[in-house]
């Protein structure tokens, strides 16, 4: 759920928007939103590192309620309203949710910036611990993704319509944030979500009606992190190149001609033509293991890092990186300097390198999938 896909899918959303033609009727014009959207630099995330630090600068919870009042009416499938937001205004604690997965703590959030945490119902399933059984209506589907994903790009122009700017991370790994759900596989935020904290099924309650208590329910232990979005103003006197996220927004979308396409994709060809039993030899032969040496595999930011270890008399002779997928420049410091580590203090009990913890993380597990292969402690 990146920024840009968000931001991009909330200005196609606009452009469908009833509220508009409400609007005209009040006086304000939009026809001229696209231009002012494009033609200014209210669009732009701030680079990190380059946050306001002026405790004046923060966001006023009266604002912050306007922002909502817009966020909120987001379409969604079928009014399922999966998402809920908690805003989070210590700056010790904004730092402790993010992270050093992309850099240094304090470049991520300050004095004068919010982080709100989204949080999305209908993607932890009742096996993985959902705790309400919304008795004939639980769907679990990635569409509480999809428009959570809506519903943040929507923040993101109501933020900028009040002259503050945001930043999204779909990716966090601070203490305060720990992947402790379905065996690691989403993070709760347990530690900001309050027994009071209700969430509202928007498809049982009429527009601007009374709520429908049978479809109130708890955010904790249904709702889920997907993402984070810091909000603030860029530092005084610091300019758009020197604060904004300055990259290209190609124009990724086209008409179609009419013409189906008869060729299947590249991607359809090469399933048929390896059947997976195949594909998985091929695989195998890939990475060839000799006489004492042990594959194992960890969880990257980009799929599976694969490490292959050789052990003699007992202790670790190597250990490689046979296999990967994560973001070049990104990675590369811990792909280069944790296999090494490793083989130095024999044992995977070493520090993660800081803007690569989860390359770190993923490097040492998979060493650790291959000891316990090779029976060393």
């Amino acid at each position: 759920m990146k920024k840009h896909i968000a931001l991009l899918a909330l200005v196609l959303a606009l452009a469908t928007l009833p509220i508009l033609g409400i609007a005209q009727e009040s006086g304000f014009d939009p026809t001229g939103l696209i231009d002012w959207f494009n033609e200014s630099d209210m669009w732009m995330t701030v680079a990190n590192g380059h946050w306001s630090s002026d405790p004046a600068d923060q966001i006023t919870d009266e604002e912050l309620a306007q922002v909502f009042s817009m966020t909120t009416k987001q379409q969604n499938a079928v009014h399922w309203t999966p998402w809920y937001f908690i805003v989070v205004k210590d700056v010790e604690e904004q730092r402790k949710i993010i992270g050093d997965a992309w850099g240094d703590p304090n470049d991520m959030a300050t004095e004068g910036t919010v982080t709100i945490l989204v949080m999305a119902d209908q993607l932890l399933t009742q096996d993985q611990g959902h705790v309400s059984t919304y008795e004939g209506y639980y769907i679990p589907t990635d569409t509480a993704r999809y428009d959570s994903g809506l519903a943040c790009g929507m923040l993101g122009v109501a933020a900028a319509s009040l002259g503050y700017q945001t930043h999204y991370f779909g990716t966090i790994n601070g203490e305060y944030a720990p992947k402790d759900l379905a065996d690691g596989q989403y993070q709760s935020m347990s530690r900001y979500v309050k027994d009071e904290y209700q969430r509202v099924w928007g498809f049982r309650s009429p527009y601007n009606g009374e709520i429908n208590e049978e479809f109130v329910y708890p955010v904790a232990g249904n709702c889920v992190f997907v993402a984070a979005i810091v909000v603030g103003k860029p530092i005084e006197g610091e300019t758009i190149e020197t604060w904004g996220t300055n990259h290209a927004r190609p124009d990724n979308w086209v008409i179609w001609d009419g013409v189906p396409n008869e060729e299947p994709s590249p991607a359809a060809n090469a399933s048929v033509a390896a059947a997976p039993a195949e594909q998985e030899e091929e695989a195998a032969v890939q990475i060839e293991l000799g006489e004492n040496e042990y594959l194992g595999e960890g969880k990257g930011m980009g799929g599976p890092v694969k490490v292959k270890i050789a052990v003699k008399d007992g202790k670790l002779e190597s250990v490689e990186v046979v296999e990967q997928n994560e973001t070049e420049g990104v990675a590369d410091p811990a792909l280069e300097t944790i296999p090494g580590a490793i083989l130095e203090a024999q044992s995977v009990e070493v520090d993660d390198v800081s803007a690569a913890t989860i390359t770190s993380q993923a490097i040492k597990s998979a060493v650790a999938d291959a000891m316990a292969q090779a029976g060393l402690n």
